[in-house]
């Protein structure tokens, strides 16, 4: 039984390498091919809406997470008290008042 079980791993992973194979042959051959249209029929890439592909895509930035949330009026901030951005008037007042740490969010960061 286990043996049978090794023999067919051994097959899959042998079709996964003949696929693979395949798959980068089968793509080389379709650059080519479209490359070879391309120039015949001096396309662009906004005539085979291909601009947006053209051009690099920036990165997606990640929203940083937020760092302060009042419950009762759904408000929240994500940044810090060390100077990074404008602190909202809710952040000066808890500040002044010396709230502030009730409305600090705590992360469960993974370890």
């Amino acid at each position: 039984m286990f043996n049978e079980i090794r023999a067919l791993d051994e097959q899959i992973s042998q079709l996964r390498s003949r696929r693979e194979e395949l798959f980068k042959v089968q793509k080389t051959e379709a650059i080519s091919l479209v490359r070879s249209l391309v120039n015949q029929f001096q396309l662009t890439p906004a005539q085979v809406n291909l601009s947006s592909l053209s051009r690099s895509q920036a990165p997606v930035k990640l929203k940083r997470p937020t760092t302060f949330y009042d419950p009762n009026r759904g408000f929240s901030w994500d940044g810090t008290l060390s100077g990074k951005g404008r602190k909202p008037e809710w952040i000066k007042a808890a500040i002044e008042d010396g709230t502030i740490e009730f409305f600090r969010v705590n992360v469960q960061r993974a370890a």
